[in-house]
């Protein structure tokens, strides 16, 4: 996923097609996911006298834990952008950054998309995952050294030790306020 501009100046005038697939298992990791597919990355780029404007689809598929029942769910990459690379090298302001955040500089003479795909596969990345078919009912009840209990039992729980309580004798006189 990567090209010369000279060997993308033969397609001045007509888009140059792409569709590869990338492999960001690295990624795995760090972004706390079970299995990352292979990122297929579609799309055409269109060579002008300044620029190169890159059209690209990127699809693959994160496997996440459930937030609710951990088990591991599948949930989609599905991500389109349109990149610009500036073949003369014009230099942005800070005040510019945020308004040109898909506008690359051309770097020794190659345009890459690889580290852009990268990129939106960590950005698009879910927080958390939950899986359609599943309920409250799948969530973890109960773990090692704790439980979920409902407000009623809760009650009972707190009322159970209010009246187990023993009051140290020597404070046994004092009042709270």
């Amino acid at each position: 996923m990567k090209w010369s501009i000279t060997q993308l100046r033969k397609y001045q005038g007509k888009p140059f097609e792409f569709d590869q697939t990338v492999n960001f298992n690295h990624l795995i990791d760090k972004l706390g996911l079970i299995d990352l597919s292979d990122i297929r990355v579609k799309g055409q780029l269109d060579v002008k006298s300044n620029e190169v404007v890159a059209d690209m689809h990127i699809t693959g598929e994160y496997t996440m834990e459930d937030a609710r029942a951990l088990e591991p769910v599948k949930v989609p990459i599905d991500v389109e952008t349109t990149e610009i690379f500036d073949l003369e090298g014009h230099e942005y302001s800070d005040d510019e950054d945020d308004e040109n955040e898909n506008y690359h500089l051309a770097l020794s003479g190659m345009i890459d998309l690889r580290d852009i795909a990268e990129e939106l596969v960590i950005i698009e990345k879910p927080i958390r995952a939950v899986a359609d078919d599943s309920s409250i009912d799948d969530m973890l009840q109960e773990g090692q050294g704790w439980e979920v209990i409902d407000e009623d039992q809760l009650e009972q729980n707190e009322q159970a030790d209010e009246g187990s309580k023993k009051v140290d004798p020597r404070l046994q006189n004092y009042t709270i306020l």
